[in-house]
């Protein structure tokens, strides 16, 4: 998401989405009795963060008593429409969630995040308590403006009762899966459980599609906006594949959230679902054991199969904030070793400091996913945060309906065709 546009938006919608936060933003900056108060935005109004963020909140407060912190959240979707809104303007939150990649580029691009360099460089123990590839992620130009909370990749999760009774192992390839998933709905079952109610689930398995099937340097010059074409013919072959497995997910996906289809493969609904690593913190009502398996190489495709897709997430400080020396102690606090266990221990994250979830009591499956990620030769980035918002929006709206019988693999990347030509004059 480099370009700035999404930021300018109209004056009224702006102030329509600044007003909740005004009255925690940096400018109001000294609480009744005298204590310094910053701001807290970040994405998790649902549990089990919301407690666990609010209950580590109160305890900086406790330990940091000349501090208060005043904490908003809203949901992924809003978040991001909103927090682009007001970062950079005197309503900014003094520390607001981000994810790495386009989404970190277009708030630097915007001047809108502190330059943490200074900070990390004086405080080396600090910075260098995180895996590398993680905080490189937040760098734009060499400079970082951001840390990172949580490592993401996307996975499979599959219930192991189900294979083991039906005699069947973890694909690697794509006639592999297309052998599991017959053999699963012969057995009278669905599959495959998917919820496309919201876009980003979208992105997720066609970022990942196009990332085996399209060839790598197409794929890494299409991520730039002023070279971006997406003529390539395995770009319709990625979204055939998607078909494909559509075949085998649950009925009306479309009409289905992504959290009712988590619950329902908890339920035991489904055995398989493509999930992100920190989705594992839900599962404490599941039934059954459970295992993972990497996105399976395409047949035909030129990209690397090994390639795991996700980015880490993590938090940033307003470049308008009156008080970066207090917002940098709420996030060593939010960011140490000590948080680290307790976030894998509470939320199922993982996090990014060396040796937290090895040292957590957490399932055995959690620290091989951060073993994977940390070990991984490359990490695909999700495709909402690959590609400028105009072709983004292009192609998660006519993927969504071509999920829904209502466009066609060609149809889809036509749209997305003329969003890049679009994008690409404006560059």
């Amino acid at each position: 998401m480099r370009t700035s546009a999404r930021i300018g938006l109209a004056a009224a919608a702006a102030a329509a989405l600044v007003l909740p936060l005004a009255s925690c933003a940096g400018g109001e900056s000294e609480a009744s009795d005298g204590q310094v108060e910053i701001s807290f935005f970040h994405r998790w109004p649902n549990e089990p963060k919301n407690s666990y963020y609010n209950d580590m909140v109160a305890e900086f407060e406790k330990e940091n008593p000349d501090i208060k912190v005043s904490v908003e959240s809203v949901l992924n979707d809003a978040y991001k429409d909103k927090v682009k809104v007001v970062a950079g303007s005197a309503n900014a939150p003094d520390v607001l969630f981000t994810w790495s990649g386009s989404f970190v580029d277009e708030l630097v691009s915007n001047d809108a995040l502190l330059d943490l360099g200074p900070w990390l460089e004086e405080d080396a123990d600090f910075r260098d308590s995180f895996y590398p590839s993680q905080l490189e992620a937040f760098e734009v130009d060499g400079t970082s403006y951001g840390l990172p909370v949580g490592m993401q990749s996307k996975l499979f999760f599959y219930n192991r009762d189900v294979f083991e009774e039906l005699g069947l192992e973890a694909p690697a390839t794509w006639d592999e899966f297309i052998d599991v998933l017959e053999t699963i709905q012969d057995a009278g079952m669905t599959p495959i459980e998917y919820g496309a109610q919201e876009q980003w689930t979208i992105a997720h398995y066609v970022g990942t599609l196009n990332q085996r099937v399209v060839d790598p340097e197409v794929f890494a010059a299409d991520q730039d906006p002023a070279t971006g074409e997406f003529t390539d013919e395995g770009y319709v072959r990625a979204l055939e594949r998607f078909q494909e497995l559509a075949e085998y997910m649950n009925d009306d996906l479309t009409a289905v959230g992504h959290e009712i289809a988590r619950n329902a493969w908890i339920a035991g609904e489904a055995p398989i679902m493509y999930m992100q690593s920190a989705e594992v913190g839900y599962f404490g009502d599941a039934q059954f054991e459970y295992g993972t398996f990497n996105f399976p190489a395409v047949t035909g495709g030129k990209g690397d199969p090994a390639e795991l897709t996700g980015a880490p997430e993590g938090f940033a400080i307003s470049k308008t904030t009156e008080h970066p020396e207090e917002a940098q102690r709420f996030l060593e606090f939010l960011l140490s070793k000590q948080s680290g266990i307790a976030y894998a221990e509470r939320a199922g994250e993982l996090s990014p400091v060396k040796g937290a979830v090895e040292e957590a009591d957490v399932p055995e499956v959690s620290r091989e996913l951060a073993q994977g990620i940390v070990g991984a030769s490359a990490m695909t980035t999700w495709l909402d945060n690959a590609y400028d918002p105009q072709i983004v929006q292009a192609y998660l709206s006519e993927t969504q309906l071509m999920l829904s019988g209502q466009q066609t693999p060609e149809g889809v990347m036509a749209a997305v065709q003329e969003a890049a030509k679009r994008v690409r004059d404006a560059s």
